[in-house]
């Protein structure tokens, strides 16, 4: 973030200012924090739906976006081109942060919202894994951290353009927060948001299950999940076994057959976001991914790690 001026916010406290609109509570100031594929297609529906957007992204990223807008190519939701404001720093109250970046790069773009700037509101994080939480609960102490997940494929083309590539995009949250700002808000832009996870863990974990054989298997066989799901069908099922085992050590119910069945439903054609990072050479999301299963598998989960080692001798 070098060249970047210096954060407003960051020393003085500020009271939270937003403002709650419509009996339902749903939150019209919202902050996108990262503008990649999750985040610039959150931002473009979102501000189409009325509520006032800013992203959160890197100069170069935020300069491609005041200059040409925010575009989205989507077989279900159409093709937008919304004027959305980005900056590299968040410089008033919002009711809403969503956290888009990737697991890697959180640390650092956790420096583009000071404190104080949401204080008082809802932060609600949509990364890979269960790690991130605690970290966010305690670089935002004023905030309430309502974790969340998302299931989609979707690329960003271009700064400020975004393909959706799947037929579906899956938003999720505990029913403790069924009724906080972000389901509402995201309902508000005609998303989807299921809320039959009992608990926190059982959220993170019932995604991390069903993503990590996913993005192990394809991103090992540097294909597509049909290819890979194919010729090795024994260490598909191995990896769901071992992420499935994980999550009952991590106090989640997670049924692997159920796991197995919906990525066999899956399009022939789809690629995991770590298996396009490995293609382009990009940092991959190991540790976030693959990193709770190994620490938390009773049996160390050799599968998963060998598959691991290999993904990272290839690197």
């Amino acid at each position: 973030m070098s060249g970047e001026s210096t954060p407003p916010g960051s020393s003085a406290a500020c009271d939270h200012g937003g403002t709650i609109v419509g009996g339902a509570g749903v939150a019209d100031k919202v902050a996108v924090l990262g503008a990649g594929a999750v985040g610039g297609m959150l931002g473009v529906l979102l501000a189409e739906a009325g509520h006032e957007v800013t992203l959160l992204a890197s100069d170069r990223t935020s300069t491609a976006i005041n200059l040409d807008g925010l575009r989205l190519r989507s077989g279900r939701f159409g093709e937008h081109h919304a004027r959305v404001p980005a900056r590299p720093w968040l410089t008033a109250p919002v009711d809403v942060l969503f956290v888009a970046v990737k697991a890697p790069d959180l640390l650092a773009a956790l420096g583009r919202v000071a404190p104080a700037l949401v204080h008082g509101a809802v932060v609600a994080p949509l990364l890979n894994g269960v790690d991130h939480v605690p970290l966010l609960r305690a670089a935002f102490p004023g905030a309430t951290v309502v974790p969340m997940t998302v299931s989609v494929e979707a690329t960003r083309v271009a700064p400020g353009v975004i393909e959706h590539v799947s037929p579906f995009v899956d938003y999720a949250l505990c029913g403790a927060h069924a009724d906080s700002a972000p389901g509402p808000l995201l309902r508000s832009a005609g998303l989807d948001v299921d809320v039959s996870a009992p608990d926190e863990a059982t959220l993170l974990w019932r995604k991390l299950s069903f993503l990590a054989p996913l993005a192990l298997l394809t991103t090992h066989a540097r294909d597509a999940l049909g290819p890979a799901r194919d010729a090795r069908p024994d260490l598909l099922d191995a990896l769901v076994d071992e992420a499935a085992a994980a999550a009952a050590a991590g106090g989640a119910a997670v049924d692997p057959q159920g796991v197995r069945e919906r990525l066999r439903g899956l399009p022939a054609g789809m690629r995991s976001s770590m298996l396009k990072d490995a293609v382009a050479g990009a940092t991959l999301e190991l540790d976030a991914i693959a990193g709770p299963i190994l620490r938390a598998a009773p049996d160390g989960a050799p599968v998963t790690r060998e598959v691991v080692a290999a993904i990272s001798r290839a690197a």
